[in-house]
C-alpha cells in the first residue's frame, strides 16, 4: 500500500477542488481558520486543524498527501490483523491486505489530500477494538480492562466522526455485528452505551452541519450510474476484476462446510488444522448467521453494505447527501471477504489435490489479475486529468503568458480556487470583478461585484483572462451573459486552452 501510495504522488503538483480548498485552509491562521470555518466546511474542521500542523513540514501538493498515504497504509495493516483474528489464517489476511492495496479507487484517496484515508483507518481501527472489547466481555477479563477496550471504541468513532460525519453509518454495521454475536444482553448494553457517547459526543458537529447545509446542495439524487461507481469503487476498476473479487466474496459468506464458520481469535486454532480434511468432516457447523459468535462474515458483510445501503436510502427519501467517498470505509468488507474467499478456495483445491501447497494459488492469481488488468486505471487515477479538475495547469498556463496589469476573471467564483492554490502564478493579473475575497467572505470563492461595477472595469483593461466557462451569449442570463457580451463586442479573442473541468481564454481589447 506504502508503495501504491508513493507511485505518482507528485501528479504534477496538480491539485482538484477540494485538495484547493485543503491546502489553503491549512495555511491560514488559527483565528482565520476558526472564520472560515463558522461559514462553511465545519465537517472538515478536525482535519484543517491537523493539516494546519502538518504544513509546517511542506505546503506542497506532494507533502500534503503524505498524510493520506500514511492512513491508507495503516489501514491495509488493519485489515490483514482483522483477517488473521478472525480467520486464523495468514494467508486469509495478506490477501485481503493485497486486495485493498490494488483497488484503484483507494490508491486515488490514498494520493488526495483529504480526509477519507484518516477516516477509513479510523474505522478499521475502531472495528478492531470492537472485536478486542468483545473478547474481553467473553473471556471475562477484569473490569478495567473491559471498560478501557469500550473507551478505546468510543474514543476512535468519535475521532471518525469529526473527521467526516458519514464516518457514525458505521455504528448500524457494528451493531449487526454485535447482535450477531449473541455474547449476551450485557455486551449489547456495553456497545451502546459506547456507540451512544461516541454519537454524543459528535453533536455539535452535526447540529452545526445542518446550519451550513448549503455546503451539499450540489449533491443530487443517486441513480444507477451511483451505484456503478460504488461497485467499481469496491470492488475493482476493471468489469472483470470486479467480477472475480464478487465470486471470491460470496464464497466467503456461503454457509460453511465442517469447521470453516470463524471464531474468535482466542478459539482459532492454527491454520494448518483448517486445512485438514478430516478436522473438516468431524466438526460440523452452521451457518455464520445462525452461529453466534464472531465470524468474519459477520463483521465484513455489516461493513460492506449497511453504510453505504442507509446513505443511499437516506438520499433517495430525504435531503441528498449520498457521495460514494462518504461511505469509502465500506471497502474494508470488499477485501476482508474477498480475502477469506480466495483462501477458502485454496482450501478446497488444496484437499481435492492432496497438496498443502496448493492453498495459496487461487489468492496469487487472484491479486496478479488485480494488479495487471487495473494497471490502466492506476496509472490514469495518477495524472491531473482524473480529478473533476486541474486547478494546475490553468495555473501555470496563465503564469507563463500574462503580462503585468493584466485583469482576470473567474466564469464562475468556484475557478476562482485556481488563484487560492496557486496565488505566486497569479502575481500578475489582477481579480477585478471580486467584491469579496474568499478570506473576507470566509468561503473558498468570495463573492463577485454586480455588471454595473464590473462592466466599466472590464474597459479599463488591455487584456482580461477568462478561467472557468467559455465565454457565449448562451450562458444563463445573469452576470456572467452580460460580461460574455462585453467581452465579445470589445474584445478579441486572442488565446483559448481547455484544461480539465475548465477553459482558459484571453481577450485583447479591440
Amino acid at each position: 500500500m506504502a508503495a501504491a501510495g508513493i507511485w505518482g504522488l507528485a501528479r504534477d503538483s496538480s491539485m482538484g477542488n477540494d485538495e484547493v480548498a485543503t491546502r489553503w485552509a491549512a495555511l491560514l491562521s488559527l483565528r482565520e481558520l476558526a472564520h472560515l470555518l463558522r461559514h462553511v466546511d465545519a465537517v472538515h474542521g478536525l482535519y484543517y486543524l491537523l493539516m494546519h500542523g502538518w504544513a509546517v513540514i511542506g505546503s506542497s501538493p506532494t507533502v500534503l498527501r503524505i498524510p493520506s498515504v500514511l492512513s491508507m497504509t495503516v489501514a491495509a495493516g488493519l485489515i490483514a490483523i482483522i483477517a488473521r483474528r478472525l480467520t486464523g489464517s495468514g494467508w486469509a489476511a495478506l490477501f485481503a491486505g493485497l486486495i485493498m492495496a490494488l483497488t484503484p479507487s483507494i490508491s486515488y484517496y490514498a494520493q488526495t489530500a483529504r480526509s477519507y484515508a484518516l477516516v477509513f483507518a479510523c474505522v478499521l481501527g475502531a472495528t478492531l477494538a470492537l472485536l478486542h472489547a468483545m473478547n474481553a466481555e467473553t473471556a471475562q477479563a477484569d473490569q478495567r480492562v473491559i471498560r478501557r477496550r469500550w473507551l478505546v471504541y468510543a474514543a476512535l468513532m468519535t475521532v471518525a466522526g469529526y473527521l467526516n460525519e458519514m464516518a457514525l453509518l458505521v455504528l448500524a454495521a457494528h451493531a449487526i455485528t454485535v447482535l450477531l454475536a449473541r455474547y449476551g444482553r450485557r455486551v449489547v448494553r456495553h456497545w451502546a452505551v459506547a456507540a451512544a457517547v461516541s454519537a454524543a459526543a459528535t453533536l455539535p458537529l452535526l447540529a452545526l452541519s445542518v446550519l451550513q447545509h448549503g455546503a451539499v446542495s450540489w449533491i443530487g439524487r443517486p441513480g444507477l450510474a451511483a451505484l456503478r461507481v460504488l461497485f467499481h469503487d469496491y470492488f475493482g476498476a476493471t468489469t472483470v476484476v470486479g467480477a472475480l473479487v464478487v465470486v471470491c466474496a460470496v464464497v466467503a459468506v456461503l454457509p460453511p462446510r465442517g469447521a470453516w464458520r470463524n471464531r474468535p481469535a482466542d478459539a482459532v486454532e492454527p491454520a494448518d488444522a483448517a486445512a485438514s480434511p478430516a478436522d473438516s468432516a468431524a466438526q460440523p457447523a452452521s451457518a455464520w448467521w445462525r452461529s453466534g459468535g464472531l465470524s468474519l462474515s459477520s463483521v465484513a458483510a455489516p461493513l460492506l453494505v449497511v453504510p453505504a445501503f442507509l446513505l443511499l436510502l437516506e438520499s433517495v427519501v430525504a435531503r441528498p447527501l449520498y457521495v460514494d467517498r462518504y461511505v469509502l470505509y465500506g471497502e474494508a468488507g470488499a477485501a476482508l471477504l474477498p480475502g477469506a474467499g480466495v483462501y477458502r478456495i485454496g482450501q478446497w483445491l488444496s484437499r481435492a489435490e492432496g497438496r498443502r501447497a496448493l492453498i495459496w494459488v487461487p489468492g496469487a492469481v487472484l491479486c496478479a489479475c488485480a494488479l495487471v488488468l487495473q494497471l490502466a486505471p492506476q496509472q490514469r487515477i495518477r495524472t491531473p486529468q482524473s480529478r473533476a479538475y486541474d486547478f494546475g495547469g490553468p495555473s501555470r498556463y496563465v503564469a507563463a503568458h500574462a503580462h503585468s496589469g493584466d485583469g482576470v476573471l473567474y466564469f464562475g467564483t468556484l475557478f476562482r480556487k485556481a488563484e487560492l492554490g496557486y496565488p505566486a502564478d497569479f502575481r500578475k493579473v489582477t481579480d477585478f470583478g471580486v467584491a469579496l475575497s474568499p478570506m473576507q467572505a470566509g468561503n473558498f470563492r468570495g463573492t463577485d461585484k454586480p455588471f454595473s461595477l464590473t462592466g466599466p472595469l472590464m474597459l479599463r483593461y488591455r487584456r482580461i483572462w477568462v478561467i472557468g466557462l467559455r465565454p457565449a451569449a448562451s450562458l444563463p442570463a445573469g452576470l456572467l451573459r452580460q460580461q460574455s457580451t462585453l467581452l465579445q463586442r470589445d474584445f478579441i479573442l486572442i488565446a483559448s486552452r481547455h484544461f480539465r473541468g475548465m477553459t482558459v481564454t484571453l481577450w485583447l481589447r479591440r
